[in-house]
């Protein structure tokens, strides 16, 4: 290999750069569950597939959060797929619903402020003190081009408070996926059958 090729992986690279990420924020003699967020995407599939393994691995409980926004007809479908997808890795699985009336104006901010809102209340309940999340680098980079046109969004981190308030409170977010890019966990999902 040349100086300047591209770093060939392992079909386990990611999955051992996950659990490292893992290992050194969470406590692997804990029966407290970790908690994940579920959209049923490709980031989030990823996530449940090299975080599933960790907690297999460290006998941790995995608790899987899926919320149905109630604003796409095909919202029942992914959540399904979603509940069996966790199932599949051996997670606990919840479905959650944002029910109500819906703004016409800031729908986006709405939900995700909703979404916030009841997957800290679950993981709460579950006695999860950690929501994993599945944001990538790739959601780094449209954050700061969205910010760099005006938008007020906060800071990507890979550790930081859950911004429910009140429901939030005593949970931490953890984005163990952040430095990598959306196209290679999709590359890693084919290798994975997924």
């Amino acid at each position: 290999m040349q100086l300047g090729d591209p770093v060939q992986e392992g079909p386990d690279a990611l999955a051992a750069r996950v659990a490292g990420r893992l290992d050194r924020r969470l406590s692997k003699d804990d029966s407290a569950p970790v908690a994940l967020a579920l959209s049923g995407g490709g980031d989030s599939l990823a996530l449940l597939l090299t975080a599933g393994a960790w907690a297999r691995a460290h006998g941790r409980p995995l608790l899987a959060l899926t919320v149905d926004h109630r604003l796409q007809s095909e919202s029942v479908g992914w959540t399904r797929f979603a509940s069996e997808a966790a199932h599949a890795v051996g997670a606990d699985w919840r479905g959650l619903v944002w029910d109500g009336p819906k703004p016409d104006r800031g729908l986006t901010a709405a939900a995700r402020a909703a979404r916030h809102r009841l997957i800290a209340d679950a993981a709460r309940e579950a006695g999860a003190r950690v929501v994993l999340t599945g944001h990538t680098a790739d959601d780094i980079a449209e954050a700061d081009w969205l910010r760099d046109r005006g938008a007020t969004l906060g800071r990507l981190r890979d550790w930081s408070p859950s911004p429910a308030w009140p429901e939030g409170r005593g949970l931490m977010l953890m984005r163990p996926l952040l430095t990598e890019r959306r196209g290679a966990l999709r590359a890693w999902l084919t290798e994975q059958g997924a």
